[in-house]
């Protein structure tokens, strides 16, 4: 997919990768970034991030950051927050992107993914 990807954005590759995934994902993310380019991590995962990597950026001018969105939340905040996304979820106000389906029809479900037939998550509901 990198490859993909800076053929996309006309062959130099993109000027920010926000990677939230982590392991071989990252080698790929680098791959994609264009010289000048910064990689984000912005989750908590296994980051495959060694010295060839780090002197590779160097060379391209590349930047590395991390960010987390909770220190920046208060809990008062993410308390109030956190009530209205479970209302809206509660309600059927909250619309998931990727498909809802019943338990017995996960083999459909999984076919979706593996057929790239969704976007966003699909969910299971008992």
């Amino acid at each position: 997919w990198p490859a993909r990807v800076r053929k996309a954005a006309g062959g130099a590759g993109v000027d920010v990768v926000y990677d939230i995934v982590g392991g071989p994902v990252t080698a790929a993310s680098l791959q994609a970034l264009a010289p000048g380019g910064e990689l984000v991590f912005a989750a908590l995962g296994r980051y495959a991030i060694g010295a060839a990597e780090l002197e590779a950026m160097i060379t391209r001018n590349q930047s590395l950051r991390g960010f987390a969105l909770l220190p920046l939340l208060s809990a008062d905040g993410l308390r109030a927050g956190l009530s209205e996304l479970f209302h809206l979820a509660a309600s059927g106000q909250l619309v998931t992107q990727g498909g809802r389906y019943p338990l017995d029809q996960a083999a459909e479900a999984h076919r979706s993914l593996e057929e790239r037939r969704s976007t966003g998550k699909v969910v299971l509901i008992p």
